[in-house]
């Protein structure tokens, strides 16, 4: 199988689910890009990563399983679903494949007819010549899990230089709950916030536009709420109704992510197209970053080359550990660099006025720009913006081995 084939395992079964991608993986040309126990979640997380195969249990009730793969389909013709299921009655079967169902696996798993039905989905994807689906940045995530990295200050200019340069519709969703400020640095001052949405009798798109405040520039912004109260025994399935919503209705989605590794943010992870994982060129936020990537890698968020970027914020010629370093010791490149420009920035934070605005001029602003080129370039029609060369000191080993 000459094509590399993303599966996405979706059971309740641990067991169940470990005999499946034990199997998979002893595959050539397969890789595990997610596995959830949890329907929702897993349907999430393929929305997001788009695997070649979708692997879906079928379990009583079967109706349920039958209307998410018709409904996947229809969004992602180009996916292959199977079922595993231990129900093999005719009827059920037929609506399985009416459901769009490539193939029904059967309990307990045979993997002579797994690795069939894989090398079929091979085949086909050969026979479409590597053609791509070109996925779009609908969801941008700025995360980073150390506080006090510029996360806010990037989302917030990041979101309104997509704005700029795109004629898409673009949303700014504050989900750092604790600590955000992305409205206050856009000078906006919201009578509603995620708090007014999650205190609503139901979450739905008539509830979350309600509490949406649009800039000048046009950007739309659900802002953190100003009382911590408010967000008082926030869950996981709250944030996924709320940025599924945000997905349907806008172009393009830019979270503020709250700065831990928890149930919320992985759920805005596994929504998320692109994870913009902020580091500093410091030895603590160097390896901050380390632990962010092995977690993620835990996740299988790094199978897909892209979806996870490198951003080194505040960089200065004179910073002790250089781009190539981080790369090194992060075994990334590095997508995008933000100069430190303290005046500036500390500036556009207390009047409210974003550094990306339409008459602002600064080197942060310039450098955030230019970083909403590179995720949208097909969007862009501006002009490339100076590159500046770092300068690079000699090799500095970071850590120690492991």
């Amino acid at each position: 199988m000459n094509p590399i084939l993303s599966v996405v395992l979706v059971h309740r079964d641990d067991h169940e689910r470990g005999q499946l991608r034990t199997a998979l993986e002893t595959f050539t040309g397969i890789q595990i890009a997610g596995e959830r126990n949890d329907m929702r979640a897993g349907l999430a997380l393929a929305n997001q990563v788009r695997p070649a195969i979708l692997i879906l249990e079928l379990a009583q009730p079967v109706e349920d399983a039958l209307n998410a793969a018709s409904q996947y389909k229809l969004e992602h013709s180009d996916s292959a679903i199977f079922f595993a299921s231990d129900v093999f009655d005719p009827d059920t079967l037929l609506r399985a494949l009416r459901a769009g169902a490539q193939e029904v696996l059967r309990r307990p798993l045979d993997r002579g007819a797994l690795r069939e039905a894989v090398e079929r989905v091979a085949r086909q994807a050969a026979r479409k010549n590597g053609a791509g689906a070109g996925a779009s940045h609908g969801v941008v995530t700025v995360f980073c899990n150390k506080g006090g990295s510029g996360v806010s200050t990037s989302a917030t200019n990041l979101a309104i230089s997509l704005k700029r340069m795109t004629s898409r519709e673009v949303v700014l969703a504050d989900f750092d709950y604790q600590s955000g400020d992305a409205a206050f640095m856009l000078g906006l001052a919201p009578t509603k916030s995620l708090g007014d949405v999650l205190s609503a009798p139901r979450i739905d798109s008539a509830s979350v536009h309600d509490c949406l405040i649009k800039h000048p520039s046009g950007l739309f912004v659900l802002s953190q709420p100003e009382h911590l109260d408010r967000v008082d025994g926030i869950t996981p399935d709250q944030v996924a109704n709320v940025l599924d919503i945000l997905h349907s209705t806008f172009d393009l989605v830019v979270v503020d992510a709250p700065h831990v590794f928890n149930e919320i943010t992985l759920e805005i992870f596994d929504r998320s197209s692109t994870i913009l994982l902020m580091t500093e060129p410091s030895i603590p936020s160097v390896r901050a970053a380390r632990r962010s990537l092995e977690i993620f890698q835990k996740l299988n968020y790094l199978v897909s080359a892209d979806r996870v970027r490198l951003v080194v914020n505040r960089r200065g010629e004179q910073s002790a550990i250089s781009v190539a370093q981080i790369e090194e010791t992060l075994g990334m490149p590095v997508f995008g660099t933000i100069t430190n420009d303290y005046a500036a920035v500390s500036t556009a934070i207390n009047v409210g006025k974003p550094l990306c605005g339409e008459h602002n001029d600064s080197r942060a602003g310039r450098d955030i720009h230019a970083l909403a080129r590179k995720l949208v370039p097909s969007q862009s029609v501006e002009e490339p913006i100076e590159t500046v060369p770092v300068k690079r000191p000699g090799r500095l080993r970071l850590f120690g081995k492991g």
